[in-house]
């Protein structure tokens, strides 16, 4: 426990010994306190608060400089009369000193210089004397004239040593010039002369606090609010104290009462701006919006607060409201880098590009080249189709940055632009620059094999997916890839081992099993492809691949078959696959396959010419083409068959079976005209 104030009157330790027996601490050596104030800053004593960076971007937002590095605050701003109760209580019948006080209070203080000057070089009391150079010395505090403080401060000790009011402004000014021994030593002092009064309390723990001794600050803090449980500075402080000892809930409530208690006051605005980045930080986005509201209402001419706000609202992806807020703190002056950054995120997460653009140019114009908002320009340029323009601002992040992760992501980026552009050794070239900053990354294997393939050169393809797939295992595009190729070359059973291997790992996949069905259904293995055509069905009966199986089920159901009931099993599948997706060409390309294997002719041809509206591939026109010349020639329509196969060879001259087919039909046509 700390000890009392009477005790600390009787301690008449010099120096910061003595301001750690007032706290109740052991005493510290001399010559490693000397050194440690030799790096201490400058306390600032009329500090602002400011809120703590967050980290990430994608996400949202930096809220502003507040965090575990915070500044304290003084509570009293050292105007002689808002102190000590003696100060408060103190009356004269000088009307020189009056006026001058007057004036000092008004903010002339040129006039108050000579009014006060003119007090002690008069035949006036000492005690007004003293006043008056009390006067002085804080005047010339203000004007950062500490030297001067303190020879006016010691003159008027020698007028009045009773005064704790002079001993606390030299406290305040000592404190100003890093001098915290003499500073520890005459809020002592002052404390020792009016026990009653909290502002030594506040300045002793401020010292501590300064010198990083959470512990001692805190102790005086509670000195303090024993006798003002209520104060603003006091409770601020604390909160302050608790926060950089960790204990974040302690915290918290001191910033609640500390709100309470300043109720419309600067303390009250920092108190809100803090529990509101505390709760953020915490992802507790209602209760950071409500302090966070609560702090631009306390300041709506404050940039500080209404972007804070905005940072609020980005975060919890309440963009327009975000950007009103970011939009009011430009307005209102605040013209930086970091609102410039989220304006230009609220503006892309808004899909207003050019305004995001713009933006981030002006970061770009204040800090130079950033490698993040270089970044995240060129995903803007990619994203508009701007190829070149997105390519040179990756570019410029591998100037900025060589041979660091940044770059990596951004020559993989560049590699993708040069491939979408068809300058596919350029992309190759990229991608291997992304891999010789780093060669385990599957992506960058997966989208160079892309490249080799684009490039006509598949044996490299190849291996760029086996290392993407040995890298990551999980890699399933590079496994589908592979099996793809394998397929394509007519290599059905390495394709087959890929496809097996997915399905067997990850049976959600879809897209594998329906793959293996397509290679039964190619081997004629007919079960097994069923299978695996109901699998996919099972896995999501309302998918794409669900729509294909259908569609192959349909086709094999009805093959070689001429019972009723798979018929209307066929017909349902269809149905099916027309459910997910209506007007589809291969659905209706299958339905007229089945009426035609139901021999009912006039609907299949129906379903082939509805295929041919709805399909915009020629080879699949020609292909319906040949089925509808197959129906007319079942139905002994000779002329109406040639007609259609015709149509067939002109959508794919190529078609060698189409062309075959349309001579049997002539064939025939001539042997009827025979007979």
């Amino acid at each position: 426990m700390p000890e009392d104030d009477e005790s600390i009157s009787r301690n008449r330790i010099s120096g910061i010994e003595k301001i750690r027996k007032a706290a109740g601490t052991a005493p510290v050596n001399q010559k490693y306190i000397i050194i440690i104030l030799s790096l201490i800053a400058v306390i600032a004593l009329s500090a602002v608060l400011f809120l703590y960076f967050y980290k990430g971007r994608a996400s949202g937002g930096q809220v502003q400089n507040q965090g575990q590095g915070a500044n304290i605050v003084t509570g009293n701003e050292v105007m002689p009369g808002s102190g000590s109760q003696a100060m408060r209580d103190y009356q004269t019948s000088n009307q020189t000193l009056k006026k001058a006080i007057e004036s000092y209070k008004s903010g002339f203080l040129a006039n108050a210089i000579t009014e006060f000057t003119e007090v002690v070089e008069s035949n006036a009391t000492d005690r007004d004397k003293a006043i008056a150079l009390l006067y002085l010395g804080i005047i010339a505090d203000t004007k950062a004239d500490f030297d001067g403080a303190i020879r006016y401060f010691e003159r008027a000790l020698g007028y009045d040593k009773n005064n704790p009011e002079i001993y606390l402004s030299m406290a305040r000014t000592y404190s100003k010039m890093n001098d915290f021994e003499n500073a520890a030593k005459h809020a002592l002092q002052a404390s020792d002369m009016s026990p009653a009064d909290v502002y030594p309390m506040l300045l002793l723990g401020n010292i501590n606090f300064n010198l990083t001794r959470y512990d001692d600050a805190i102790r005086f803090y509670e000195r303090g609010l024993k006798i003002n449980p209520d104060h603003p500075a006091l409770l601020y402080n604390m909160a302050m104290a608790m926060f950089k000892k960790g204990e974040r809930f302690q915290a918290l409530e001191y910033l609640k009462k500390a709100a309470d208690s300043d109720g419309i006051g600067e303390i009250a605005y920092k108190s809100y701006s803090r529990l509101g980045a505390e709760f953020l930080e915490s992802n507790m986005f209602d209760l950071a919006e409500k302090y966070l509201v609560q702090a631009a209402k306390l300041r709506p001419a404050e940039a500080l607060a209404h972007y804070n706000l905005g940072v609020a609202y980005l975060r919890q992806g309440k963009n327009g409201e975000a950007l009103k807020q970011f939009e009011v703190a430009e307005r209102l002056g605040q013209d930086d880098t970091e609102i410039l950054e989220n304006l230009g995120e609220s503006y892309f997460s808004l899909k207003d590009y050019d305004r995001s653009l713009r933006s981030y140019g002006k970061v770009l114009e204040k800090k130079g080249r950033d490698v993040r908002i270089l970044s995240r320009m060129g995903e803007i340029y990619y994203s508009q189709g701007d190829l070149d323009r997105a390519y040179e601002a990756y570019r410029k992040v591998t100037q900025v940055q060589p041979a660091t992760e940044n770059a990596r992501i951004a020559y993989l980026n560049m590699g993708n632009i040069l491939d979408d552009a068809q300058r596919f050794d350029d992309a190759i070239k990229a991608y291997e620059s992304a891999n010789a900053i780093r060669d385990n990354d599957d992506l960058a294997y997966f989208n160079l094999g892309l490249a080799y393939m684009h490039s006509d050169k598949p044996a490299l393809a190849v291996n760029a997916w086996k290392k993407a797939a040995e890298i990551n295992p999980g890699n399933i595009k590079a496994r589908m890839m592979l099996g793809d190729y394998y397929l394509q070359k007519g290599y059905p059973d390495l394709a087959e081992k890929e496809f097996q291997e997915i399905a067997y790992k990850w049976p959600e996949d879809q897209e594998s099993t329906f793959k293996l069905g397509t290679i039964y259904h190619r081997q004629k293995d007919y079960e097994d492809a069923k299978k695996a055509y109901r699998r996919v069905i099972e896995s999501n009966g309302s998918s794409e691949f669900a729509r294909k199986a259908y569609i192959n089920l349909a086709v094999i159901t009805s093959a070689g078959r001429t019972d009723e009931n798979s018929f209307k099993e066929a017909l349902g599948m269809v149905q099916k696959a027309l459910q997910i997706k209506p007007d589809d060409p291969d659905a209706l390309m299958a339905l007229g396959m089945v009426y035609a294997r139901m021999e009912i002719h006039e609907r299949a041809i129906e379903s082939y010419y509805q295929s041919i509206k709805a399909s915009r591939d020629s080879k699949m026109t020609a292909e319906c083409y040949n089925n509808i010349g197959k129906s007319y020639y079942a139905m002994k329509q000779y002329k109406r068959a040639i007609e259609a196969f015709g149509r067939g060879v002109e959508e794919d001259p190529s078609n060698e079976e189409i062309r075959m087919n349309r001579k049997s039909a002539v064939q025939a046509y001539e042997n009827e005209l025979d007979r």
